[in-house]
């Protein structure tokens, strides 16, 4: 296997497969493998725009009314013909090899934000079930979320499932000030909200800090905004250490729908996460 073919593999997060509605297969870097994708948001329903974002929000989104068994059945059907071959017959997989292609979760992360939709928590609950009957892959139960909705008692119903064995949740921090907020991610929401919401969260549930890292017009975090940002970091990790699992810094390696988004140098996310670890005990991932 070629490291280009892996690199192809991890830009390519098509919400296409076969004739699935919701259901999709990536190769993850941060879930370190095969991941099934659930876009519960066709409709590109979001309360983010973030301008790294690879879903194009201009052109509207499919209307589809969800049917949890058919998901159901996406799902199942994907994890059986993950058992029979691997995924290896799956074209953007082929030169992939098999260690690459184990499977790790089962993800809600797809065109919008998935605790928007009323079924949140039956989808969760769903979820639980199907992990429950797949014990020999001890697939984890994700959800990627922009924290805006964490809040709502549907979601943490949801979350109090999907987070019952082998669960956790992805909550994105993007920013340390209002500013870079509404620069990167452009949302009614503010970052006071965000941040009330994940230390909330992080009191129940076991939960990631995800960040992007990118130039966007040419401007990127300084080191004020960094400040500012791991400030955030602890703030959330001295809410509840034991369910802190630490902080993902990643950067661009899709194609983005907007064309002034830039990849950071690696030295530049390693340095935010060194910063990071000289103030808190946390784990750091650099991706």
């Amino acid at each position: 296997m070629s490291e280009k073919a892996l690199e192809q593999a991890w830009a390519d997060h098509s919400r296409l497969w076969a004739h699935n509605r919701w259901v999709y297969p990536v190769i993850s870097r941060r879930a370190g493998g095969l991941s099934i994708g659930v876009n519960l948001n066709p409709d590109k329903s979001c309360t983010f725009r973030c301008v790294y974002c690879q879903v194009d929000r201009e052109v509207p989104g499919k209307k589809i009314r969800l049917d949890l068994a058919a998901l159901e059945g996406e799902i199942v059907s994907m994890i059986e013909e993950y058992r029979r071959s691997g995924l290896a017959t799956f074209a953007n997989f082929k030169d992939i090899e098999a260690s690459k292609r184990q499977i790790q979760d089962i993800s809600l992360s797809g065109d919008g934000e998935s605790t928007m939709i009323p079924e949140f928590p039956e989808v969760c609950l769903l979820m639980r079930s199907i992990q429950a009957r797949y014990p020999e892959f001890g697939i984890r139960l994700t959800l990627i979320t922009n924290a805006t909705q964490l809040q709502k008692p549907g979601v943490v119903e949801g979350l109090a499932d999907l987070t019952s064995k082998n669960g956790e949740i992805w909550a994105k921090l993007d920013a340390g000030s209002e500013k870079w907020l509404q620069t990167i991610d452009i949302t009614p929401y503010h970052i006071e909200e965000i941040q009330e919401n994940i230390e909330e969260t992080v009191k129940k549930f076991p939960l990631r800090v995800q960040t992007m890292l990118c130039e966007y017009a040419g401007q990127a975090m300084d080191e004020r905004e960094i400040e500012l940002y791991i400030g955030r970091v602890g703030k959330i990790y001295e809410a509840n250490p034991r369910n802190f699992l630490g902080v993902q810094l990643y950067g661009v390696v899709r194609h983005t729908a907007r064309p002034d988004v830039l990849p950071l140098p690696r030295t530049f996310l390693e340095e935010v996460g060194r910063k990071i670890r000289d103030r808190y005990p946390v784990k750091v991932e650099v991706y």
